[in-house]
C-alpha cells in the first residue's frame, strides 16, 4: 500500500501534483471566517441646555468648548487604546528543544537548524546555534548570520537533548528539526519532529499502551532551575487518574521520560495535556508499535493546536490503510463535531462519517478513510475541517504497508491557519527518497512562493532557489514535489505567502521507497517565530488634564 497518487507529479524544481479526487459531493461554499469590525469612534452626545438660573453667555460658551474638547480627547483614546498599548516587535530571544538525538543501534538521527533570511529584525548583532545540553557527550554548531544552516548528527551514539538558540538579530526566523531513520532495527521506520519552543502548555493527540506498543512523553528543561510539570492523560472514557504523572520534577538542563505503558497500561486512544506549573519545558511524544517481530510503525506525534471550536487537520496522505482521526473534548461538556473534507478539486461534506459526538474529556477515534476522496490505491491526499460546539483538539494516525512488506505509520495533528512565512529544515536528499508539500487554502484563495535553502555540509552560505509560485483556490489543496539540487545533504523548505493572500495550512511528507516496505514521516508546518506582542505605556488623558 503506497501513496502513489502523490508520486505522479511532473518533473521540475517544484512540481504540482495533477491527480484529483473523485469526490461524491463537491461544493464551493467553503466556510469563510467573518471579519470582525472594530469601532473606531464613539458618538458624542450634545450638551443639554436649559436651567432655571441665568448663566452668562461667555461662560456657557467656555463650558461647551471644554466639554466637547474633553469628549474628543477621551474618544480618541478609547479608539486607539488596543493599538497603542500592545505592538508587535521582532523577537530577541528564541529557544527550541530537540528531544532525543540518537539512541544507538541502527537508529541515525540528525538535528538541523537554520535562520530563514529576509525576516524583520535581522539587522544588527546576534548569536545563534545548536548545542547539546550538559551530558556525557557534547556537540555544537554555530549559526553566524541569516541564511546559515547547521547540523548535529548522532549515528550509533546517544546525545543529550539539543537546544537551538537565537539571540538578538539572529532570533527571528530560527527553526530546528529532528529527523531519524532506522532501516532494519527494532524500531524500523522513519521519524521526525519540529523542535519544540520552550513553553508551559502542550497538547498531543495519539498514543497507546496495548501489547507491543510504547508511547513516551519526553520533557526537556533548558533552564538551570527545575521545572514542575503535570502530564494529564485522556482516554476513551475521559481523564485517566495517574497520580505519578502529576508534579513531575524536570531537573535543570536535563530531560525525563514518561512511558505510557508504565502509568496507564492497556489503554489505547490517548491524548496528553502537558502543563508546566513552574518553569518551562519542551515537550515531545514518540510512538512505536510492533506485532511479534513485525513493525507496525514508529514516529513522533506532532503537537496539536490549542483547543478551539474550529480545527483543521492537514497532511492526510495518499495510499491504502486506515486514517484514524482522534478528537478530544477539552471542556466538561460533550462536543458535537461536524466534518468537512478539503481535497484537490474542492471541499465537500462526506455522506459517511460527517459528524461525531465526543464525550466530555474523552478521546473519540474514527477511521476516516471511507469519507476521503478515493483512488485505486486507497485514498487521495486531503485535509479536514472540524467544526465543534465545544473547544476540541485533534490528531490522526495514518497506516501504510501491504502484503509481504513491513508496515509503517505516521501522524498528523490539528492546526490553525496562518498568514506569515513558514519553514522546515533537514528535509533529506537521499536515493529513492522524495519530499512532497501539501498547501491548503481553508477559507479564501491563497498564493505563495516556495523556495529551498540547500545545505552542502556547511561549506557555503545557502542561497535560496528561485521561488516557485503556487496558487490554491478556496477550499482546496495542492500537492507539490520538491526537486532539490543533487549535490546537497538536505535542504530547508520555505513558504512565503504573497501580500493579500488568504491564510494557509501546510504539511510535508518524506517517503523512502524500499522493497521491504516504505519508510514515511511528516508533520504540519507552523509559522516562523518572528514577532512578539510587547505592551506599551500610554499616557493617561485623565491624569494629564488634572
Amino acid at each position: 500500500m503506497t501513496d502513489d497518487a502523490l508520486d505522479e507529479a511532473p518533473e521540475g524544481l517544484l512540481a504540482d501534483d495533477s491527480s484529483t479526487p473523485e469526490a461524491t459531493e463537491t461544493t464551493s461554499d467553503a466556510t469563510r471566517p467573518r471579519a470582525r469590525s472594530s469601532r473606531i469612534g464613539a458618538r458624542s452626545g450634545e450638551p443639554r441646555s436649559g436651567g432655571r438660573g441665568w448663566i452668562p453667555p461667555i461662560l456657557v460658551a467656555a463650558l461647551i468648548a471644554g466639554i466637547v474638547g474633553m469628549g474628543s480627547l477621551f474618544v480618541g483614546d478609547d479608539a486607539s487604546e488596543s493599538e497603542a498599548t500592545v505592538i508587535a516587535e521582532p523577537i530577541r530571544s528564541s529557544v527550541l528543544l530537540c528531544p532525543e538525538p540518537g539512541t544507538g543501534g541502527n537508529l541515525g538521527v540528525r538535528v538541523t537548524g537554520a535562520i530563514v533570511p529576509g525576516q524583520p529584525g535581522q539587522d544588527g548583532e546576534g548569536e545563534a546555534g545548536l548545542r547539546t545540553l550538559p551530558g556525557a557527550e557534547s556537540a555544537s554548531s554555530n549559526l553566524k548570520q541569516p541564511g546559515e544552516q547547521g547540523q548535529i548528527e548522532a549515528f550509533g551514539i546517544e546525545l543529550p537533548a539539543i537546544e537551538a538558540y537565537g539571540e538578538g538579530a539572529l532570533a527571528p526566523g530560527l527553526i530546528a528539526d529532528q529527523w531519524g531513520r532506522d532501516p532494519s532495527g527494532r524500531g524500523r521506520g522513519m521519524a521526525s519532529t519540529a523542535c519544540a519552543p520552550a513553553g508551559s502548555d502542550f497538547w498531543f493527540v495519539g498514543g497507546g499502551a496495548v501489547a507491543g506498543r510504547i508511547t513516551r512523553v519526553v520533557l526537556v528543561n533548558p533552564d538551570v532551575t527545575s521545572a514542575i510539570v503535570d502530564v494529564i492523560i485522556h482516554g476513551p472514557d475521559g481523564e485517566i487518574e495517574t497520580p505519578t504523572t502529576r508534579g513531575l520534577v524536570v531537573p535543570g538542563q536535563d530531560r525525563i521520560v514518561v512511558r505510557l505503558d508504565e502509568v496507564a497500561p492497556g489503554v489505547n486512544g490517548i491524548a496528553f495535556h502537558v502543563i508546566a506549573r513552574s518553569g518551562r519545558v519542551g515537550a515531545s511524544v514518540d510512538d512505536e508499535q510492533r506485532v511479534g517481530l513485525d513493525s507496525v510503525g514508529t514516529d513522533w506525534i506532532p503537537a496539536a493546536a490549542e483547543p478551539a471550536t474550529t480545527v483543521y487537520v492537514p497532511g492526510i496522505l495518499a495510499g491504502d490503510g486506515a486514517r484514524v482521526l482522534s478528537v478530544v473534548s477539552t471542556t466538561d461538556n460533550d462536543a458535537i463535531v461536524e466534518v468537512r473534507v478539503l481535497a484537490q478539486d474542492g471541499s465537500y461534506l462526506p455522506f459517511e462519517r460527517g459528524s461525531l459526538t465526543v464525550p466530555a474529556g474523552a478521546v473519540t477515534t474514527l477511521d476516516m478513510s471511507p469519507a476521503l476522496p478515493p483512488s485505486p490505491d486507497g485514498v487521495l491526499p486531503a485535509a479536514l475541517q472540524l467544526t465543534s460546539d465545544q473547544p476540541i483538539v485533534a490528531g490522526m494516525r495514518q497506516f501504510f504497508g501491504g502484503n509481504n512488506v513491513q508496515n509503517e505509520a505516521s501522524f498528523t495533528a490539528g492546526a490553525q491557519p496562518f498568514v506569515g512565512p513558514a519553514a522546515v529544515s533537514g528535509l533529506p536528499v537521499r536515493a529513492a527518497t522524495d519530499v512532497k508539500l501539501q498547501i491548503v487554502a481553508p477559507s479564501t484563495s491563497v498564493e505563495v512562493d516556495v523556495t529551498m535553502l540547500p545545505f552542502r555540509g556547511g561549506r557555503e552560505m545557502a542561497e535560496p532557489t528561485e521561488p516557485v509560485r503556487v496558487s490554491v483556490p478556496a477550499g482546496e489543496i495542492r500537492i507539490i514535489t520538491f526537486e532539490p539540487p543533487t549535490d546537497v545533504d538536505w535542504f530547508t523548505g520555505v513558504i512565503t505567502p504573497l501580500p493579500g493572500s488568504g491564510p494557509i495550512l501546510a504539511a510535508h511528507r518524506v517517503k523512502e521507497r524500499s522493497r521491504f516496505g516504505d519508510l514515511i514521516t511528516g508533520y504540519p508546518w507552523k509559522p516562523l517565530r518572528v514577532r512578539v506582542p510587547v505592551p506599551q505605556a500610554v499616557p493617561d488623558a485623565a491624569i494629564a488634564t488634572r
